[in-house]
């Protein structure tokens, strides 16, 4: 064997065997770096959507609010209003197909269409200030264009104020649980009339502590001006109701104010 020759088997590895590649060298600072500034920049478009968010609710809605002469009390007010007539409209809505008393159908339609009528009116103030209206007005105003007077073509379980109903300043003012508005519409003739009318004067009732909150600690002159038709209109509404509810064998109040 030569020297060369003994030199080639000496450094040329068993047939078949990787040579080991050593240590993997370590990520490139520049990768790292980079990856760093994309997490910075997405985590400071983030920080900058949520500060904006913040500022808007915080400076610019109330700059809003304080340059058109309202507040957020009237704002609410007007939100809490239009659900609670709409529902007044929904419940009057049932009368037709389930109460066969003249006098019962004749002041479901009174009292629902005069609730659509504030609910439109709210509705207006809302729109004029580029506030979204509840989706319960909407739709009460849609039955009311429908006719009041006119069977509804449900399943029995009647219409609904809307998944926007909510409670205000922790009361629900007289507003009927679904389960509640069902109980009603599985009923019919005196048992449904008892029921309708003892559940209007309690609802109705009801409206009036936002409206007389409104009239009190209210900013916007228009919105003052309708919580005090509101509140006029139901007290004479309720009367109303009252005599019918006693002409028909029902109790004459259902207030709890004991009277």
């Amino acid at each position: 064997m030569t020297p060369q020759d003994s030199t080639t088997e000496e450094t040329t590895p068993p047939s078949g065997d990787v040579p080991d590649p050593g240590p993997t060298p370590p990520p490139s600072a520049y990768g790292l770096g980079r990856r760093l500034r994309i997490m910075g920049a997405v985590l400071a478009g983030g920080l900058a959507v949520v500060l904006a968010l913040l500022l808007w609710l915080g400076v610019l809605v109330p700059a809003k609010q304080e340059a058109a002469g309202y507040s957020a009390a009237d704002s609410a007010y007007a939100a809490v209003a239009i659900e609670h007539n709409a529902q007044a409209v929904q419940l009057t809505a049932l009368a037709p197909g389930r109460s066969t008393d003249d006098g019962v159908l004749a002041l479901a339609v009174e009292v629902g269409e005069a609730s659509a009528g504030r609910v439109s009116e709210l509705a207006g103030w809302l729109e004029a200030r580029d506030i979204l209206v509840p989706a319960s007005g909407r739709e009460a105003l849609a039955l009311a264009d429908g006719g009041l007077d006119t069977e509804l073509p449900d399943n029995g379980s009647g219409p609904r104020a809307g998944s926007s109903a909510h409670s205000h300043e922790g009361g629900n003012h007289g507003m009927l649980t679904d389960d509640q508005v069902d109980a009603i519409a599985g009923l019919d003739g005196s048992e449904f009339d008892i029921a309708l009318l003892a559940a209007l004067v309690e609802h109705h009732y009801g409206g009036l502590q936002p409206a007389d909150e409104e009239i009190t600690g209210g900013e916007d002159a228009e919105a003052k001006a309708l919580a005090r038709s509101e509140a006029d209109a139901i007290r004479v509404e309720v009367e109303d109701v009252r005599d019918v509810l006693a002409a028909i064998g029902g109790p004459g109040s259902n207030d709890g104010s004991g009277s």
